[in-house]
């Protein structure tokens, strides 16, 4: 998530971005369905075809790894994939770096995918069946396959993550012992994993519903946003997902489904009962990244702060409490 300071609509920005591409002039009242949370999400149309306009602020994530995303992205293209397109800009490049009044910002842009996402299913009165789930199990499983097969890229392991957490700790959060041993604790468990080809690679990182669409008319999947893209075992992919399933669905359901996701998984690719294990570290890992990740979008204040950002903050706020409190 990102600083409280970006999650404030910029319209100006965006369309001073957005001139980078090609767009439909008489359109640009979709913008007001905007979306910021890891980044600004802004929508528009090109040729009467919804796009998304995205940028992020320049200390929020590198260059590299944002083209590193959209190489891997196009990859999963070739091999069939169905993922978001990205699109090329004035320029002819896909990524770009720009100088604004608000600071630099590396902005790029994608067309939608077909389909729904499947985290408004249930609001819509379609019901996850069987085939669904099992289906969205097997679409990660060819994601893992292709990412199996793919050279390693300039993007951050669950190693340098855990190094960024242990820096931000000494500099911000001294006082935390409790999180400072939980990165320790998880660092040591972490390099006693086996790690091979077949089990490590880049994965998703955000393999939930509202990153999955579904077109009922092609029976096609299709995976947007990869920022959350690191190196790890692919469990931590599964763990994530399985996660959010029991979120989503009705406690009777939840082994059911699960069962029926990991079937749809191992038909494209294996995970054995030795990284099945493994997940409840998986998970210490994820609510570590998360805890440390709100504390850095929390830690700037403002006096007469609007209510949304009030209400916001203390939501925030419980729920790094809620995180803390699990930590051994």
């Amino acid at each position: 998530m990102l600083k409280l300071r970006y999650l404030f609509d910029n319209r100006d920005l965006a369309l001073m971005l957005l001139e980078n591409w090609v767009y439909d002039n008489d359109a640009l009242e979709m913008l007001n369905y905007y979306r910021i949370s890891g980044n600004a999400i802004y929508p528009y149309k090109c040729n009467g075809n919804i796009c998304f306009l995205r940028f992020t602020p320049w200390d929020n994530v590198t260059e590299n790894e944002m083209n590193e995303e959209i190489k891997f992205i196009q990859y999963l293209m070739g091999k069939g994939l169905d993922v978001m397109k990205p699109n090329l800009a004035k320029n002819g490049n896909y990524l770009l770096i720009k100088d604004t009044p608000w600071g630099k910002y590396l902005a790029c842009a994608f067309e939608r995918v077909e389909g729904d996402r499947l985290d408004g299913f249930n609001s819509d009165g379609i019901e996850y069946t069987d085939d669904l789930i099992t289906g969205y199990g097997k679409m990660l499983g060819k994601l893992h396959k292709y990412s199996s097969e793919y050279s390693k890229v300039s993007k951050k392991s669950y190693f340098e993550i855990l190094e960024e957490m242990d820096i931000y700790i000494k500099n911000k959060l001294n006082d935390k012992e409790m999180v400072k041993n939980e990165i320790y604790e998880i660092r040591n468990l972490l390099q006693k994993i086996p790690k091979n080809k077949s089990n490590f690679g880049l994965i998703h990182g955000d393999y939930e519903f509202d990153n999955v669409f579904y077109d009922k008319n092609t029976k096609k999947y299709s995976i947007i946003d990869f920022g959350s893209s690191i190196y790890h075992w692919y469990a931590m992919d599964i763990e994530i997902t399985l996660n959010n399933l029991k979120e989503e669905l009705p406690q009777n359901e939840y082994e059911k489904m699960k069962k029926l996701f990991i079937n749809g998984y191992n038909l494209e690719y294996q995970i054995n009962e030795d990284e099945i294990k493994h997940f409840p570290l998986f998970k210490r890992f994820e609510n570590l990244r998360k805890y440390i990740g709100l504390k850095i979008s929390l830690e700037e204040t403002w006096d007469n702060e609007p209510l949304w950002i009030l209400e916001l903050r203390e939501n925030l706020n419980k729920y790094t409490m809620e995180l803390e409190y699990n930590f051994k």
